[in-house]
């Protein structure tokens, strides 16, 4: 009875839906209630052999009489289509790399202890809001995936910002922030989201607000020895920034696969990695976070995009090129958050930038291997802190 369930799963959904469904729509099953689509391809040497099988069944009453022929097809075409990399030689070549052990740190922020510990308590700190109810955490949520999957961020007295969220995860790493480039360094894009009046809406009077709670005022001292008043927006911004660059994701399925371990990504996210290089996806995201620090112009809609930054006509609709690492946690997609699906935001990239038209099963592919790139910072920066509460 078991072996007649699983060929029913094996066949039935196919054959009444369109080419590329068993990617798209049937493999969550496989591996699970059914066998994999490798254990059917390592038992079944043909198409002729995995219909005559199911055709036995049909005869003897065990499974409706369905289309194997185009169900058959279907699946051995689909192995076909691309080949599978048996090592990390289909990434020589090419700029994919692990991230680096530690983001870059600049000169005027030492990366120490005291300042990551107050820094912490800071991101969650909600009283850095001018209505003492938005913390960075907010619209950075470490719990999940470093955003707020919402289409766009909602703000100080709910207000909508202009655009959608990216996750703080390694964003040390950045040499761009923001999707227009506006602010130089994470301590700059950290002011400036302090004092939008659309996100926080406070000002440099920020700083007195903390200097009432007496243990915030002792670890600023910690923080900032050699300052005689270091509670300050800048010294609260250096803090924050310090704590940001211990959220880095390590260990990710595709970080151990570049390490060497071949194994770590399934045969589907190794094709979709060939797909990303072969397609042209490479271009523009390559490195350690997959992308270039570049801007390129991407009109889906009336936002002037980079070019309210540097007033440049080259520059309207331009924006930040994304970094993927962990972009399978941060939907919704694009500046503007119009697109909820990671296949039809790499089937719209592939399109308006690449003028390549992906069928489902190659946008599948795709988004399976970007799935890899998941992974999440060390627990015990992620636990909430205590944070300090002033003197009555």
């Amino acid at each position: 009875m078991r072996k007649a369930l699983l060929f029913l799963s094996i066949f039935i959904i196919p054959s009444i839906c369109n080419a590329g469904v068993w990617e798209t729509k049937c493999s969550d099953c496989h591996g699970l209630i059914a066998p994999t689509k490798k254990e059917l391809l390592q038992k079944f040497k043909t198409p002729e052999d995995l219909v005559g099988r199911a055709k036995e069944l049909a005869d003897k009453k065990i499974m409706p009489s369905l289309d194997f022929e185009a169900a058959a097809k279907e699946l051995f075409n689909s192995a076909a289509s691309v080949s599978v990399p048996v090592s990390t030689n289909a990434t020589k070549g090419v700029d994919l790399k692990p991230l680096p052990s530690v983001p870059p740190i600049p000169q005027d922020n030492s990366q120490t202890p005291a300042k990551v510990i107050l820094g912490k308590m800071l991101f969650f700190e909600a009283r850095l809001s001018k209505s003492n109810t938005i913390s960075c955490n907010t619209c950075h949520n470490i719990s999940s995936g470093g955003d707020d999957n919402q289409v766009v961020a909602i703000g100080y007295g709910w207000r909508k910002s202009l655009r959608n969220t990216p996750t703080i995860f390694n964003a040390g790493y950045l040499k761009v922030f923001g999707w227009t480039g506006k602010a130089k360094t994470l301590e700059d894009m950290i002011k400036m989201n302090i004092q939008d009046s659309v996100k926080m809406n406070s000002s440099e009077d920020v700083a007195d607000k903390l200097k009432t709670i007496p243990e915030y005022v002792a670890l600023f001292r910690k923080a900032f020895p050699d300052e005689g008043d270091p509670v300050t927006l800048d010294n609260i911004a250096k803090a924050i920034a310090a704590y940001v660059r211990t959220l880095n994701t390590f260990g990710s399925p595709f970080d151990r696969f570049l390490n060497g371990d071949t194994n770590a990504l399934s045969d589907d996210a190794k094709m979709g990695m060939n797909l990303f290089i072969e397609k042209g996806c490479i271009a523009c995201h390559y490195g350690p976070m997959l992308t270039d620090n570049k801007f390129h112009v991407f009109k889906i809609d009336d936002d002037p995009g980079r070019y309210e930054v540097t007033g440049n006509n080259t520059d309207k609709n331009a924006f930040r090129t994304a970094p993927l690492r962990n972009v399978a946690l941060t939907a919704p997609y694009f500046h503007d958050g119009s697109v909820r699906r990671l296949d039809v935001a790499v089937k719209i990239m592939a399109d308006k930038m690449l003028g390549e038209e992906l069928n489902d099963v190659e946008a599948w592919r795709i988004k399976t291997f970007l799935e890899s790139l998941t992974a999440f910072p060390p627990i015990d920066s992620r636990v909430m802190p205590v944070l300090p509460q002033r003197d009555e």
